[in-house]
């Protein structure tokens, strides 16, 4: 088949730019051909690109103006969207027209409005990336629900060879590290002020702790967040990422692995998650982690702790999230302080599973194949 994927460039790193990247060459070595709609990363001519084509941003937000037009000119037997679906309901009922795919985060019960309006209109095949998803979009009525997860590259996310030196290069050696992975791009849904609040509690008692941000720390449509440690009196045990590097696109996947193997743990308690890409980035390099139990981050927790919450209602989606308990929170960075050593081996085995290319082999073949059906 001609497989045009829209999403994010694939030289984008972000989790949906990553996600093109793993697939599309897998995607060809199964003998699709690939072109990609980059409604982020790209705009104003097309180009190549590692021999493949790839097709410029439109005007409109999310391609919604580009999607169905590149389509066909790309003369395309199959439209596969990485991306929140629900974006793109102005150009749903172009896409009707269109074979169509949707590889669709969904994070909050019942299954969103938006996405469920922008799926049947469109008549678009929803692919889950989780389980937990899977079994949303049934429970809404779309009985062909396919299914494959988000991937890592595991022989590129993997445990450090001398994880001690390099926690005395970066300087925290002898200290006790958290990390937060997370967009800084809304107020609400990443749960910075939940754990930064248990982060403080727990460095009462853990004077050496210290709170790891990857993430832009002050963003125009989210957290500032050096504000937010300082206000919580936990300004000088809170160290962030190069916020320009993280704009620009300088930090590699290299860069990142050595980032989280440089941890102790990874805090990914959001409110809701579609799957929650750094949760097995994390694993894969035998940090284990602490996630919020709900939605996808509950079956991506092999080695670590599940923290509670409680129901809160998202009147965007019109569903409901879960707000992470922040005494829960720090309860599991106690219990994290004294974990055993084999907890990071069993991060590294249980993130296997979700290497790229298992995950295509797997769950991308005989997905495609079912695409592929009359």
């Amino acid at each position: 088949m001609r497989v045009m994927i829209h999403s994010n460039a694939p030289w984008v790193p972000t989790g949906y730019g990553q996600q093109t990247a793993l697939l599309m060459p897998r995607l060809r070595a199964m003998g699709h051909e690939v072109i990609i709609s980059a409604f982020y990363g790209l705009s104003g001519a097309p180009i190549k690109w590692k021999g493949y084509q790839i097709l410029p941003a439109g005007q409109a937000d999310y391609g919604v103006d580009m999607i169905a037009a590149h389509a066909g000119f790309a003369e395309a037997d199959l439209v596969l969207s990485i991306m929140d679906v629900y974006k793109l309901y102005p150009a749903a009922q172009n896409l009707s027209a269109v074979r169509t795919a949707a590889w669709v985060p969904n994070d909050c019960r019942p299954l969103s409005k938006a996405d469920t309006a922008t799926l049947s209109r469109s008549q678009t095949v929803p692919i889950a990336m989780s389980r937990w998803g899977e079994q949303n979009l049934k429970d809404a009525g779309f009985g062909d629900v396919l299914y494959a997860p988000h991937a890592v590259d595991t022989s590129v996310f993997k445990p450090s060879e001398d994880r001690q030196t390099l926690r005395e290069e970066i300087g925290i050696a002898d200290r006790f590290v958290i990390g937060i992975c997370a967009a800084n791009r809304d107020a609400t849904r990443k749960g910075f002020p939940e754990q930064m609040a248990a982060f403080s509690r727990f460095r009462k008692k853990n004077p050496d702790a210290l709170l790891m941000l990857h993430t832009v720390a002050n963003s125009p449509s989210g957290f500032n967040l050096l504000q937010m440690a300082d206000d919580m009196g936990i300004a000088d045990a809170v160290m962030t990422s190069d916020g320009y590097a993280q704009v620009a696109g300088l930090m590699t996947p290299e860069m990142m692995a050595a980032w989280y193997s440089s941890l102790d743990v990874l805090s990914n308690c959001s409110y809701a998650e579609g799957f929650g890409i750094p949760i097995i980035e994390a694993q894969a390099c035998g940090t284990p982690v602490i996630v919020t139990d709900a939605a996808s981050m509950t079956e991506l927790m092999g080695s670590g702790w599940l923290v509670k919450g409680q129901p809160f209602w998202n009147p965007v989606h019109r569903a409901w999230w879960t707000r992470p308990n922040t005494d829960d929170i720090a309860r599991a960075y106690q219990r994290a302080l004294s974990a055993p050593q084999d907890l990071r081996e069993r991060a590294r085995e249980f993130a296997l599973q979700y290497d790229a290319d298992k995950v295509s082999q797997t769950y991308w073949e005989p997905v495609m194949k079912e695409l592929e059906s009359p």
